[in-house]
């Protein structure tokens, strides 16, 4: 069963913002993980990859990327994608 959780997915023009953003939020202690982007974002997602950052996170992840002008092309807030249970048979 899904969680309600609101997270947020940073989208992309190509791998390569994603990556150098990617490592930027790493280097400030920001958390963050590379996930495929959702499918529901596919006429926003241009290269598939996205970052996932959690709702608590997002402001200073936001403040982060201006500050250091960091590439992106959309945030976008979604919930109940993570499913504990995903790919678990026994």
């Amino acid at each position: 069963m899904p969680d309600s959780t609101l997270r947020y997915y940073i989208l992309f023009e190509n791998y390569e913002q994603g990556l150098a953003l990617h490592g930027l939020l790493d280097e400030q202690g920001l958390p963050n993980r590379i996930a495929p982007a959702p499918r529901c974002f596919k006429e926003a997602a241009a290269c598939g990859m996205s970052l996932l950052v959690e709702e608590a996170d997002i402001d200073a992840v936001r403040q982060c990327i201006k500050e250091n002008r960091g590439e992106y092309r959309a945030i976008l807030p979604l919930a109940g994608q993570l499913q504990a249970r995903r790919d678990k048979y026994c």
